[in-house]
């Protein structure tokens, strides 16, 4: 079942955060604690609820499974994935032992269609070229945005 993250489940989203960023199984990050306070990451989930702030959660037998979640950002203070100030930053993330099986797809899907619902025109994100996840990205209709930055940028026009 895939439904709104309740606000009491926002360490859950900390929590998919960091998994998202760990995604490299021969890369082992430093303490989720310090990871989750770092400049670049800590714009993800620092004072969640603020007006924008969308997120979706996957649930099994009680269980939580996986979250989407985007956010706006500004100039002044942004992700990677940063477009401009209309176009909000979309993070994902499932448990280990829950990937491959949809779960992921159907999380992208019904963000995107919870965007469209809200008028939001387009989503993007950012991806190391190396993430498998990327092939879904691109299978749901994502585009790679100035290539060549280093940033891994991808969007997805919602119209």
């Amino acid at each position: 079942m895939i439904r709104d993250m309740a606000s009491e489940e926002a360490a859950f989203l900390q929590e998919m955060l960091y998994a998202a960023l760990a995604w490299r199984p021969d890369v082992e990050l430093p303490p989720k604690e310090w990871v989750l306070e770092h400049p670049q990451v800590v714009v993800f989930h620092k004072n969640w609820g603020r007006d924008g702030d969308t997120a979706l959660v996957a649930e099994e037998s009680g269980r939580l499974i996986g979250a989407v979640w985007y956010r706006h950002f500004t100039e002044s203070e942004h992700g990677e994935g940063y477009v401009d100030d209309e176009t909000p930053e979309l993070a994902i993330a499932v448990v280990e032992g829950s990937r491959a099986r949809g779960v992921g797809g159907s999380l992208m899907q019904q963000m995107h269609e919870r965007a469209r619902r809200e008028g939001v025109a387009r989503i993007s994100l950012s991806v190391d070229a190396e993430n498998p996840a990327k092939r879904l990205y691109a299978r749901l209709g994502y585009v790679e945005y100035e290539l060549g930055d280093g940033l891994g940028r991808m969007i997805l026009d919602l119209a």
